[in-house]
């Protein structure tokens, strides 16, 4: 751990490329920007949208393509997660934050949920994708969760 936040380890010399498609959801659309690029320089397919509104018209067209929604906390990406459970094929979540406090950040922690910290390089961006996905069968948050 470091500054109390769950960071995804990495085997050595693994590789951190895919070729999958991620749903990308993060209001910020600095950081949307900074992760869609290293995210299609490691061979991901990226879909963005900047809230839940644009998440699930773009998953309505593109939900058996997903293997795995990144999200941001703040965004209410915990809420995006739950709506999601309605889907028959939920992807799994990669959770994303730039602190360390709150009761939605807290949650994930506890639950063992993928978190990735903000700001991040393109090695923890990838290898947090990665460890993800080849570890899909990990929890989903819990849909009836409830966060100030």
């Amino acid at each position: 751990m470091r500054h109390g936040v769950a960071i995804m380890p990495l085997e050595p010399n693994s590789s951190l490329r895919g070729s999958e498609t991620i749903l990308l959801v993060d209001s910020d659309p600095e950081t949307r920007k900074l992760a869609l690029f290293m995210l299609e320089k490691q061979g991901y397919t990226v879909l963005e949208a900047r809230n839940g509104v644009e998440a699930r018209a773009l998953l309505d067209k593109h939900a058996s393509e997903v293997s795995l929604l990144v999200a941001e906390v703040r965004g209410r990406g915990h809420q995006l997660a739950a709506m999601l459970k309605e889907i028959q094929e939920t992807p799994p979540v990669l959770y994303m934050s730039d602190s360390e406090t709150g009761e939605a950040v807290r949650s994930i922690v506890e639950q063992r949920l993928p978190l990735l910290k903000k700001p991040f390089t393109m090695r923890d961006i990838a290898g947090a994708v990665r460890h993800t996905l080849d570890n899909s069968h990990a929890k989903v948050m819990t849909a009836g969760a409830s966060f100030s």
